[in-house]
């Protein structure tokens, strides 16, 4: 006969903790243990499973579900978690680390009902319940009352805001609400945020894009700016049914704009039955700044194309806005980004930008160390600097505290650098090219790590779709005919290669001594290089490959490291096929120990396609 605490849902009692799954609460005598939603899953999962060791692929599969999380973010958050619990690493009482296999729980963990844990524990969890569902009621709002609350929709796709102000000039306001309302929902821990560009009917359309990416939910509105006033009118729908979870419309004085934006991310908190701490709480809360100038200003930079020399005037904006307000994090972060994005179009002011983005970004996280937006500049500016190991350590830390992969292109070209065609790359790029369905360089790049990946299936329907998508003389375009003709080359489909059109004189020539005997090829190529300038990464990286394809690997390295020395993410075309042999070559290996690489391996381990010959030598296909 079942009884009725058969049926209550069980807890586990392990060393001086109690974890109650109902009330998804760790106390340790009687004081509750403030967790994190993703913290409070993993120590879930690590005691379920005790006494067996977990392996963080298991991990990441389980706890994050099919977000693809890296190993070393697993380690991250297995950190925090520890932390929390007051766990000291090197002598653990309750996790413990097994080297090259995963973790486990240290302590026995006894599967304790429901009913055994004292009665107030129980009342309270309906008390909190009636309270919440009471006070939605005050507010017009119908609640079901759901206890334990129903699993939620944990992931949001935020649309672009449309602009319904009067005055044009008044667009950048309504820009930069995406970007302000993703990072005030990427502060809650387990929410998957997805900031969605929408396209201009030639791209992929917005269901695809939804259904590609797994996202539950969508979230837009509208901005009406006019008379120092602001009205958001905003409305969160399920993706599968279209089904309305929440809308509403809020008008403020502009003073008050950040409490609409506070709301927005708490409404859509309760809507999706996400349960926040009390950190949390204050941080979506949180004022930026108390400047309006300031941002005004900030606003005005967000919605500048930092891609062009607009990104100069973004700069000059930033500046006035930390003049007003050096407390600004937010300000700090972007100011950082926009010195980093400004190196491509300000070649002699290089240095000077990398200089500055490094300092904006180290400030931004001196105002709080816990600043996910702050590590995502810091990874990019020491990416810059081909400072691997700080910048993976700086990027695994962002993605740890919430910032969604769209923002993180920076860390899949730390992967791909490193030879990991994995699905971090993937994935990164899959979400940036659903932010930015209009920008073709997405497609470009997921072209790349799909061939990297080994999809040549894949990479061809990327491919063909931008070229549907886009005009076919864009630049953009030739270079993923560039990019997917080398990768066809590498990989020996000859025919298929000769069916890419090219404008290059080079690539043309090149291709039409395919079956020619290699030295006339070789000696067009090292005729060419002799007359190509340093700078020109893109002849250099074509030379390289060429070279590589025709047996000439001293030339294909020269031209290797005149490529990847002008800074960029080109170092990742060194894992081609074609420059297989090359990267045999001991000055191969003496040049990827000079720009650190070797030492990013040593503490992140080798590609796939390399193993270690020794202490210090390593040999890759």
């Amino acid at each position: 006969m079942t009884t009725q605490v058969d049926n209550l849902p069980v807890n586990y009692r392990f060393a001086d903790l109690t974890l109650d799954v109902a009330r998804r609460c760790v106390t340790r005598q009687g004081q509750t243990i403030e967790l994190k939603a993703l913290d409070f899953d993993l120590l879930r999962f690590l005691v379920e499973q005790s006494p067996n060791v977990v392996n963080a692929d298991v991990l990441a599969e389980k706890v994050w579900g099919r977000h693809f999380v890296s190993p070393e973010n697993v380690a991250q958050r297995v950190m925090l978690l520890r932390q929390s619990l007051s766990d000291d690493a090197s002598k653990p009482r309750y996790i413990e680390t097994v080297r090259n296999k995963g973790y486990r729980l240290i302590p026995i963990a006894e599967r304790v009902p429901t009913a055994s844990l004292p009665a107030t524990s129980r009342r309270r969890g309906w008390r909190v319940a009636l309270i919440a569902a009471t006070l939605l009621a005050a507010f017009g709002v119908t609640a079901t009352l759901h206890w334990p609350p129903a699993p939620g929709r944990t992931s949001v796709a935020v649309l672009p805001f449309d602009n319904s102000s009067p005055d044009a000039d008044h667009s950048y306001f309504a820009a930069g609400m995406q970007p302000e309302i993703v990072n005030q929902l990427a502060k809650i821990d387990g929410l998957r945020v997805f900031p969605i560009g929408l396209t201009d009917g030639t791209q992929r359309p917005l269901t695809e894009v939804l259904r590609d990416l797994d996202v539950a939910t969508v979230l837009r509105g509208s901005v009406h700016h006019a008379d120092g006033r602001v009205r958001v009118n905003i409305q969160l729908t399920e993706t599968a049914t279209s089904e309305i979870l929440w809308s509403d419309s809020d008008e403020r004085e502009f003073r008050d704009f950040f409490a609409i934006q506070s709301g927005i991310a708490l409404n859509v908190a309760r809507a999706l039955r996400v349960e926040l701490s009390s950190a949390e709480r204050t941080s979506i809360q949180r004022v930026p700044t108390v400047s309006l100038h300031a941002r005004d200003l900030y606003l005005r930079a967000l919605a500048r194309n930092w891609r062009s020399e607009e990104v100069l005037l973004a700069i000059e904006e930033l500046k006035q806005a930390l003049e007003l307000d050096a407390e600004f994090k937010e300000a700090w972060a972007a100011y950082s980004i926009v010195r980093n994005y400004a190196q491509a179009v300000d070649a002699p002011g290089r240095d000077e930008h990398r200089l500055h983005g490094e300092d904006a970004a180290r400030r931004a996280l001196r105002l709080d160390p816990e600043f996910g937006a702050g590590y995502q500049a810091l990874g990019y500016s020491l990416l810059t600097q081909n400072n691997w190991n700080e910048a993976e350590a700086a990027f695994a830390k962002a993605e740890a505290l919430g910032v969604p992969l769209s923002g993180m292109g920076s860390y899949a070209f730390l992967q791909l650098s490193a030879g990991k065609f994995g699905p971090l790359a993937r994935n990164i790029f899959e979400e940036a090219r659903g932010a930015e369905p209009n920008n073709a360089l997405y497609y470009r790049f997921l072209v790349f790590v799909y061939e990297g990946l080994g999809d040549g299936e894949r990479a061809n329907d990327v491919y063909e779709s931008a070229l549907r998508a886009f005009p076919h003389d864009s630049r953009e375009v030739l270079q993923m005919h560039a990019i997917r003709m080398h990768w066809l080359i590498g990989r020996g489909r000859l025919e298929e290669a000769r069916a890419i059109p090219t404008s290059d004189p080079l690539n043309a020539a090149m291709v039409a001594s395919l079956d020619a005997a290699p030295e006339r090829a070789i000696a067009e190529l090292r005729s060419a290089y002799a007359t190509t300038a340093a700078n020109d990464q893109i002849r250099n990286r074509d030379i390289a490959l060429w070279a590589g394809y025709f047996g000439d690997t001293e030339l294909a390295l020269e031209a290797m490291r005149a490529t990847i020395n002008q800074g960029g993410g080109l170092i990742a075309y060194i894992w081609l096929p074609q420059l297989a042999q090359m990267r045999q070559l001991p000055e191969f290996k003496s040049y990827m120990r000079e720009i650190g690489m070797v030492a990013y391996w040593k503490e992140y381990d080798l590609p796939a396609s390399c193993r270690w010959a020794g202490k210090d030598d390593f040999d890759c296909d």
